[in-house]
């Protein structure tokens, strides 16, 4: 096998028409290889969102490359596309956004109705099938990888859910992890999954309509694909050279930030973005950013700014996020190690939630400063918080069966 990632030359921009007609009459299954060899199962999917088609490309070239070459296989990688007529009309979507989809009440609707279901419906409901069904027949561990691209440009990413499960997966990929996006984000589908305690990755290989894009994307599958054990440890090439592709675009950048801020984008309202920000990129308390119609949308702190919104369709504007130092994470995994959530109800202001299993209430009157962050180093997420009340529910999951 070669020792560096090819450089495949029917996937050089995605946004090329030549390379989006590659995209019609896209198949829901990739590739589907090694399955029959038991072991662990990663679940990846590219293009949830339309006019994000690298993670697809990527997958390709992953899948190709294995078929060829099954060497170090020990596992099953299942890799599906996500929204696929939005895919060849390069458009995020149709009707509505396919990753904020992932809701039980939505889910419900959609298993309930045979027919006049939305585009979007149509396949959440398959998408969810197939990963279930993957999930299911795995003999033992299960993950599902979601590969994004950004409309602004800068460095690749890791976006995840905090838990300890998902540290295992995320943390061998070298570039910047982001903490608490599933905080400002409902239906998502890493959301979903990580809520039946199945282990949920995402990654943003870069802009749109760069082709290094399809790189980062191929580059993060393979690293994942033996740090999940689908691979044997140090049986492929590719995964060093992967390695070393994003060693070089990581340099310089803070291993773990978390999100501090989202600017939402209003339907009706029109946003714009104001030229040049590229994610991880500086800004200061103050700095004008965007418009929000004749009114200008400034920074409410300073910090990192992440996917700025360069595309008409979208609900996240941008986000601002800082640093997180190595110290608390692992003051969190040993608390976690510890169980110390099994005493959280003694905190003042605190008490278990009277209906969702595992949940805390905090009247955030009595509780003590920093109550979120002290939760958030326990292993739970905020689901509902207001002036005067924080509900926060586990993040850690075990998986349903």
């Amino acid at each position: 096998m070669p020792d560096a990632l090819p450089d495949a030359t029917d996937v050089q921009d995605a946004a090329l028409p030549e390379h989006r007609a590659s995209l019609a009459n896209l198949q829901r299954v990739i590739g589907d290889v090694g399955g029959h060899l038991g072991g662990p199962t990663l679940i990846c999917v590219g293009g949830l969102h339309g006019n994000e088609p690298s993670g697809v490309h990527g997958l390709r070239r992953v899948v190709r490359a294995l078929v060829e070459n099954p060497h170090g296989l020990q596992g099953r990688m299942l890799a599906l596309s996500g929204n696929r007529a939005a895919l060849e009309a390069d458009q995020r979507y149709f009707e509505h956004d396919l990753n904020r989809a992932w809701t039980p009440q939505r889910l419900a609707l959609v298993h309930a109705r045979d027919d006049a279901l939305s585009y979007e419906d149509a396949e959440l409901r398959d998408l969810e099938a197939l990963i279930g069904q993957a999930v299911d027949a795995a003999p033992g561990y299960a993950a599902v990888f979601d590969l994004h691209s950004t409309s602004g440009g800068g460095p690749p990413f890791v976006t995840m859910d905090d838990t300890l499960s998902n540290r295992a997966l995320a943390f061998q990929i070298p570039a910047p992890h982001v903490l608490g996006l599933e905080e400002e984000l409902a239906g998502t589908m890493l959301g979903y999954w990580i809520e039946r305690g199945v282990p949920a990755v995402g990654f943003e290989s870069g802009q749109h309509s760069d082709p290094g894009s399809v790189d980062r994307a191929e580059a993060a599958v393979w690293i994942t694909l033996e740090s999940s054990g689908v691979l044997a440890s140090g049986a492929r090439s590719e995964v060093a050279a992967a390695r070393d592709l994003l060693n070089t675009t990581a340099a310089g950048l803070p291993k773990v930030v978390e999100v501090r801020y989202r600017e939402p984008v209003h339907l009706g309202v029109p946003f714009r973005m104001r030229p040049g920000y590229v994610s991880f990129q500086s800004v200061r308390r103050g700095d004008q950013l965007a418009t929000n119609g004749t009114d200008a949308i400034t920074a409410p702190e300073s910090g990192l700014i992440l996917m700025p919104l360069y595309q008409t369709q979208g609900e996240d504007g941008f986000f601002i996020v800082r640093p997180v130092r190595s110290f608390w994470l692992r003051i969190s995994a040993m608390l976690r190690h510890l169980r110390m959530d099994r005493i959280a109800h003694w905190l003042p202001g605190v008490k278990r939630h009277p209906e969702l299993e595992g949940a805390f209430l905090v009247n955030r009157k009595r509780a003590r400063a920093f109550a979120l962050e002290i939760f958030h180093l326990l292993g739970f997420r905020k689901r509902v918080m207001s002036k005067e009340t924080l509900v926060v529910t586990p993040r850690e999951r075990r998986r349903r069966r």
